[in-house]
């Protein structure tokens, strides 16, 4: 049987359905969405997908369309992924969502979803953030259970605002938690619910218990019904279950669409580090270079041709002078810095961060920069990283 059409981006989406449907970015350009769409259009007719949802695992720019990878996500994996979650969260008609992570986004799609099987009902605001406003929509909606990223956690709590007294569950995903932001939302009375999952995987696999509300002590996520995991000798993360994606699908540099199912026996191998221990997930680290800025993903390797690409149209000599780094940030998580050996070229470095805050997303800005004396290399010329970032962030 052939596939059936594809959407772009609808307002309302049929979950019985077997129509396909990608939801992209719409702050991308109309040339990025085309691109992308016709990716998703061409893998669903040739493998024949019905009821398939397409979406992309991190940003994009205009040049790098090929570095995205988008995800076939089956209508019937989220579904599993949400009647396993509402069963964690004990989720009932009673309940009022709160959706402000994007549709183009497990995290905001699922939302919709786990409310449908539930019969709960949702409130979205996709405006920009703003968490004087979020907090008093939640409060006048008596908002009982919402899903956010760590950034938002961080603005309500330097806004010291209280949690409404409705709310009873905020599900914190989209990036790693760090324990003193846990600590000071939960003085805050925000009931955090710490989880692990991915785009392949329709969100969460793993999320804290309501139980562990009763404690002040930091929760591990804890492995969802639908979830099966092992962890390999090297200790990345595997995962199987009803929830994971049929393929990928990516527009390759020579123009061609390739589109492939990266998991073996049903099992996904990911590039996460962890630690697995009764039932509990332990992030660890990642195997390459994608960081989380704010709950979005981006690839430090993508971002550094984009920079590369800048500095050799302004001037290529200064090359081994300026670098793009990934900094801690204890609001986003990761942010992105540049590191330069040119101390007096201030209207050059200025111009440079301008030129390539145009080319990359707004969360992919250069948001510091960092002047030091010399840029540690190996006796083949390549970055230290480790020494770098311990000389700069004493880590």
């Amino acid at each position: 049987m052939g596939s059936t059409k594809t959407s772009l981006n609808p307002d309302v989406i049929d979950w019985q359905s077997t129509e396909n449907s990608a939801l992209l970015n719409p702050r991308w350009t109309e040339a990025e969405r085309d691109a992308l769409f016709e990716v998703a259009q061409t893998v669903s007719e040739r493998r024949g997908l019905q009821g398939h949802l397409w979406l992309a695992t991190s940003g994009s720019t205009s040049e790098s369309v090929g570095y995205i990878k988008l995800v076939a996500l089956s209508k019937q994996a989220f579904l599993a992924s949400a009647k396993s979650v509402n069963q964690h969260l004990n989720a009932t008609p009673s309940d009022t969502w709160l959706q402000v992570l994007p549709r183009f986004h497990v995290g905001g799609l699922g939302v919709e979803v786990r409310a449908m099987l539930s019969g709960s009902k949702v409130v979205s605001d996709f405006e920009k953030w703003n968490p004087l406003r979020i907090h008093k929509l939640m409060t006048e909606n008596k908002i009982t259970i919402a899903s956010m990223v760590p950034t938002q956690v961080f603005d309500l709590v330097q806004a010291e605002l209280k949690s409404p007294s409705s709310l009873r569950a905020v599900i914190v995903g989209g990036g790693a938690l760090n324990e003193s932001l846990y600590h000071s939302a939960r003085l805050l009375g925000w009931p955090l619910l710490p989880s692990y999952g991915m785009t392949e995987t329709c969100s969460q696999i793993a999320t804290a218990s309501l139980a562990t509300l009763k404690s002040e002590k930091m929760p591990l996520a804890q492995r969802l019904s639908h979830a099966e995991w092992r962890a390999t000798p090297e200790g990345l993360l595997q995962v199987r279950g009803p929830s994971l994606l049929t393929c990928y699908g990516q527009l390759q540099k020579d123009g061609q669409i390739r589109d492939w199912d990266p998991k073996d026996d049903g099992w996904l191998e990911t590039e996460d580090f962890v630690i697995l221990e009764n039932d509990t997930v332990r992030f660890s680290g990642r195997k390459n270079d994608f960081i989380k800025i704010g709950g979005e993903g981006s690839s430090m390797g993508r971002l550094r041709e984009i920079f590369d690409r800048v500095v050799a149209t302004m001037d290529a000599s200064v090359s081994q002078q300026v670098l793009l780094a990934d900094a801690p940030s204890e609001r986003l998580g990761s942010e992105i810095h540049l590191i330069t050996t040119m101390q007096n070229k201030n209207d050059f470095i200025s111009q440079l961060q301008e030129n390539f805050n145009r080319e990359v997303l707004p969360f992919e800005r250069i948001r510091e920069v960092k002047y030091i004396s010399t840029i540690p290399r190996s006796d083949l010329g390549k970055v230290l990283w480790v020494q770098l970032k311990r000389n700069l962030y004493g880590h």
